[in-house]
């Protein structure tokens, strides 16, 4: 069982997004990577956290035009783009303030953003988990994944480790932590390139549709999988080695990975890979791994 040294139970799980899910309201899309998920939610719920830690990307909505390497968030709701929700988060603000405070005594700045509203990086994977995004008190932070410079893997490392000693000291023996993060794998979306955030939600989205066949050439299943074989291993070392350029062979999206890396970085264990799937719809490479102590079982084969 991982616990903290306050006695706490920590548990960690890393999965991809994608808007387009939403729109695939019947369901015959992505089958693997949907019953991977299912699978996920079963053990979130049985496991029953009192606190999620939730590292997730901005697409460069609530931050564009400065974006700081990280941000813990005081106050939030969704953005509500692509159909996600729009109600509010409940989020522990005294938390989030003493989170920041210690990350700075401690070595890296985090800023502190009194409210936001958070898109569907947060919000699509919270509601997947949970059903709604006040389910479980959250500590909310934005990993800048998107406008360079863009924090090095190992400082991203860094910070996880940084946050685990926090939790060490902010928890106590009846918390059950779980610490999320949302993004990647790879793919590079349209609506990511430069200008894309000035446009109007709607123009952005279209961008996606008008330009599905570069979106689909951009998935990197060897990437991918290379990847998660890292974080199976549980091999920082590695990870901590590899460059923007690495990251940017499988896609301006794939940098949303350091958010599967700070999930590492804070549990200290291996994320065993529950499921993949290219889902070429989606424009991306779907996965979830997960630490053995939230205890899902791998529940498909990849591709």
């Amino acid at each position: 069982m991982a616990t903290l040294q306050s006695g706490a139970r920590l548990a960690g799980i890393a999965l991809s997004h994608s808007p387009q899910m939403l729109a695939d309201v019947e369901h015959t899309q992505g089958l693997k990577f949907r019953i991977a998920v299912e699978a996920a939610a079963r053990a979130v719920q049985a496991y029953d956290p009192t606190l999620v830690v939730y590292f997730g990307p901005d697409h460069m909505r609530a931050l564009a035009g400065i974006a700081p390497a990280f941000t813990a968030v005081e106050a939030a709701t969704g953005y509500g783009d692509w159909n996600t929700a729009s109600s509010r988060y409940d989020i522990p603000s005294e938390l989030v303030r003493d989170y920041v405070q210690f990350t700075t005594d401690n070595g890296v700045e985090v800023a502190l953003a009194p409210e936001l509203k958070l898109d569907h990086g947060f919000g699509q994977s919270t509601t997947d988990l949970f059903g709604r995004l006040d389910a479980v008190p959250m500590l909310p932070v934005v990993v800048n994944c998107i406008d360079r410079p863009l924090a090095t893997t190992s400082r991203v490392i860094q910070l996880g480790g940084i946050t685990r000693r926090f939790l060490d000291t902010s928890t106590s023996p009846d918390d059950r932590v779980l610490v999320i993060g949302s993004g990647g794998l790879s793919h590079s979306p349209p609506s990511l390139i430069p200008g894309a955030h000035k446009l109007p939600e709607a123009e952005r989205q279209a961008l996606i549709t008008d330009n599905m066949g570069k979106a689909i050439e951009a998935i990197r299943p060897d990437w991918d999988k290379n990847m998660l074989r890292l974080l199976a291993d549980g091999d920082l070392d590695a990870i901590s080695r590899m460059t923007h350029d690495d990251i940017q062979t499988a896609g301006t999206g794939a940098h949303e990975v350091r958010t599967w890396i700070a999930v590492a970085a804070t549990v200290g264990e291996p994320l065993d890979t529950i499921g993949y799937e290219t889902v070429s719809e989606w424009i991306t490479g779907m996965g979830i791994a997960a630490d053995r102590e939230l205890g899902v079982e791998p529940a498909v084969a990849s591709r």
